[in-house]
């Protein structure tokens, strides 16, 4: 798309979230729940895209499901996500907001960080990861985040809108390496990465099946760890109400490096622990996974 075109549909972007950030502050987060519901409702009705976007996903989760439970399938799914956007929003520009929530296999996170090797946290396009984020930053060491970060971008993180010190170090993928050169170091010295272990967007991969049919996964992550010789925790944030959501360290495993001749093998097995979780994950938050693009076609 050209940058004639872009131009307009950013601006309309940015006016839509603005419309939202005045209802938070004036209304509060109740206020623009209730005006979401029409807004995702109209989008549905006039967009085939978003149909089409999500029916890669939906498909596949729901084999069994017609036209018309596909189409509030893709409506629960568009509406949680929109649900997240709010929170992300109200969390920001709101004083005194905030979740309440658990960690499930808090203490064994907190020995992993203890062991001083490290730890390399997988997390993913799930629930409501962004906000829960933050109340994961009680360790004693430094947490780190290996993702794109763009500080212009339309769609504000809630530290963004907070206007105080992050709890959390961002390393830019954009950055020389990846970034993999600052995630290296964060590891040697016995600090907190976390990476998004669901989305390739080039470099080292490795193809699993998920959900039926094969899909390319970024693997760096898990090379990241051999060779650090910290382990990696998968962690899964779900929001489960309101002001609410859960997080849960679904697996635990520490990759090491073996024959050059097996590496790629060794890579799969450590994608497909990965993908596991992921699938274990969306069978009980089918609408909390957000990837609206033909996932399979990468």
């Amino acid at each position: 798309m050209s940058s004639n075109r872009r131009a307009p549909l950013r601006f309309l972007e940015a006016l839509g979230h603005n419309i939202f950030y005045a209802i938070l502050l004036i209304f509060g987060q109740i206020g623009a729940y209730l005006l979401l519901k029409p807004v995702i409702f109209t989008y549905l009705l006039f967009s085939r895209k978003i149909h089409r976007n999500v029916a890669y996903y939906m498909e596949r989760r729901f084999p069994e499901h017609g036209p018309v439970q596909l189409w509030l399938d893709t409506y629960r799914l568009v509406h949680s996500f929109g649900q997240v956007l709010v929170d992300r929003g109200w969390l920001g520009l709101r004083r005194g907001a905030c979740l309440d929530g658990e960690l499930i296999g808090n203490d064994e996170l907190h020995e992993l960080v203890g062991k001083g090797k490290g730890l390399v946290l997988l997390v993913a396009h799930v629930g409501n990861w962004q906000t829960a984020f933050a109340h994961i930053c009680g360790f004693k060491v430094s947490v780190n985040s290996l993702m794109h970060y763009e500080q212009e971008a339309v769609a504000k993180h809630y530290f963004d809108l907070r206007k105080e010190p992050m709890p959390f170090n961002i390393i830019n993928t954009d950055g020389f390496m990846g970034g993999m050169i600052e995630s290296t170091a964060a590891l040697q010295r016995g600090e907190v990465v976390t990476i998004m272990g669901d989305r390739y967007a080039g470099g080292p991969s490795a193809e699993v099946t998920f959900l039926g049919d094969k899909v390319r996964f970024p693997s760096a992550a898990y090379s990241l760890a051999a060779a650090t010789g910290a382990p990696v925790a998968i962690m899964l944030a779900a929001k489960t109400g309101r002001r609410n959501y859960t997080m849960r360290l679904w697996d635990v495993f520490y990759p090491e490096t073996g024959d050059r001749q097996n590496r790629q093998e060794d890579v799969v097995r450590w994608t497909g622990r990965f993908v596991k979780s992921l699938e274990e994950y969306v069978m009980e938050y089918p609408y909390q996974w957000y990837n609206f693009f033909d996932f399979w076609r990468q």
